[in-house]
């Protein structure tokens, strides 16, 4: 444990609260100060502009990015010079789609290669995020591109009717509550008075701590819900089984995780608001955002989003394909086409109702590591499917480390039958082929990641380690 994380697990709760408040604070002049107000004016005076006027906008900002890489980041200086080019010769989309896509493993493994030679160590803030596979990455921020970022945030909460300064619930992958926290104490929320949050932690969501987290937001009174997807599903689900009325809200804003169907069902019923999603990564390489019609909006200012097939080919809408971006935020660590490692379809509609002229994602499958893969049957993927007709299943997570067998974590509410149990595996059999061995394991609670993040589905396998699922997608 570091030393901080420590001195922070030895204090009492009401200190703890305090210091979770000093970091708000520390996070709020990082976000909000210096040009956070001036940019989020600039982006919603253009939010709502014609088509070409965001397509001139986007390529501008495409083209001084390039400039700025080829010139300023080893990694992309020495891809110019292999390549025998300059940044004036990516002058349209159909020029950047020429250039080699940058990977996870090249960040990973050439970190320093992609850091801008104009900013000094000191000048640019640190971030490592978890990775999913469990190899980080360690990403370098400038100051300007954090706060262009929270422009962003705050314009999609906004749009949702909400703002940064009022109250809010939000489940938070940060380890809030230490571990060493007495079994007795059943608080897993901390204050952070400075951003007027209730921070509530996503690694105690077992059934029998539902109806604490109820209390305390029945006490707060948050004017919205934010955080993943998977906890405040949770929480849905016990105020629907259980009869209580949630607190007021006007939104659920998500984030972070893949919404499934039938999570956006059970949160919008269970809390009786609207959910309002968002896509983003830690690399900072793009941002979507959902509008009051329930669209994915792709805003061009934050950067280029190419969905691309097998052969690296521009999807048509409709046709998934791997989510490849250049970001136009983070002058301090630059990638360009990067191959984020999710897997998305455009929409064939031309013009959303909104007004916006953005382009619409239609769905978003999940991560390449959210497929499994069997000889029968191949790649699948939204395998929430399976749990169709199983009514007393709180949440579940099917786990695959060789080809032949799989392990479904779930946990049962308390009139999980045998019933339940035989209808899911007979709606997983539909879907993975009968040679593929099956073990189910009632659990209490299923782990969350580092980072808070639930992962419905769990592949180790070497096929999609190595990004070989083009054919389950086509």
């Amino acid at each position: 444990m570091h030393i901080r994380e420590s001195i922070y697990a030895s204090l009492p709760i009401g200190l703890q609260h305090l210091a979770v408040t000093s970091k708000g604070i520390a996070y709020r002049r990082q976000r909000y100060g210096g040009l956070f107000s001036p940019y989020l004016a600039a982006l919603r005076s253009s939010e709502f502009a014609p088509a070409g006027q965001l397509l001139e906008l986007e390529l501008a900002e495409m083209q001084r990015m390039v400039r700025f890489a080829f010139e300023h980041v080893p990694w992309y200086r020495r891809m110019a010079r292999a390549l025998g080019a300059d940044w004036r010769d990516i002058r349209s989309w159909e020029d950047l789609s020429r250039l080699p896509q940058t990977t996870k493993k090249d960040v990973r493994g050439h970190s320093e290669l992609f850091v801008a030679d104009v900013f000094r160590s000191s000048q640019l803030i640190p971030w490592h995020t978890s990775g999913t596979t469990g190899t980080p990455l360690t990403l370098l921020y400038e100051p300007t591109a954090v706060r262009k970022l929270w422009a962003f945030v705050e314009l999609y909460r906004l749009q949702a009717g909400v703002s940064r300064i009022e109250r809010r619930g939000q489940f938070t992958g940060k380890v809030i509550v230490p571990p060493s926290q007495s079994p007795g104490s059943k608080i897993f929320w901390r204050y952070d008075l400075a951003n007027r949050a209730l921070l509530l932690s996503t690694m105690h969501l077992a059934p029998e701590n539902l109806p604490m987290y109820a209390a305390a937001l029945a006490q707060y009174r948050p004017e919205y819900l934010c955080g993943y997807p998977s906890a405040i599903y949770l929480l849905a689900q016990y105020y629907l089984s259980a009869g209580v009325i949630p607190p007021p809200l006007r939104a659920v804003l998500t984030s972070a995780e893949t919404v499934l169907p039938h999570q956006r069902k059970a949160i919008e019923e269970g809390l009786g608001t609207r959910l309002y999603d968002q896509y983003g990564q830690t690399e900072m390489q793009s941002f979507w955002y959902a509008c009051r019609e329930g669209n994915l909006h792709v805003h061009p200012l934050a950067g280029h989003t190419e969905i691309a097939g097998e052969q690296g080919e521009p999807c048509d809408p409709g046709h998934a394909g791997s989510v490849v971006l250049t970001g136009f935020l983070n002058h301090g660590m630059p990638l360009l086409r990067y191959a984020v490692g999710d897997i998305a379809a455009w929409s064939s509609l031309a013009k959303c109702p909104c007004g916006r002229n953005m382009r619409i994602v239609a769905r978003l499958e999940g991560r390449v590591d959210d497929f499994i893969y069997t000889q029968e049957r191949g790649f699948q993927g939204r395998l929430d499917t399976v749990y169709k007709g199983v009514k007393n299943l709180i949440e579940a997570q099917i786990v695959q480390r060789d080809v032949d067998h799989v392990l479904v974590r779930y946990v049962p509410a308390a009139a999980f039958s045998a019933q339940d149990l035989k209808i899911l595996e007979h709606n997983l059999r539909d879907r993975i082929g009968a040679a593929v061995g099956i073990e189910f394991q009632a659990v209490g609670l299923i782990p969350r990641s580092n980072a808070g993040k639930f992962r419905p589905v769990i592949s180790a396998l070497p096929e999609l380690r190595d990004g070989c699922l083009e054919h389950a997608i086509r």
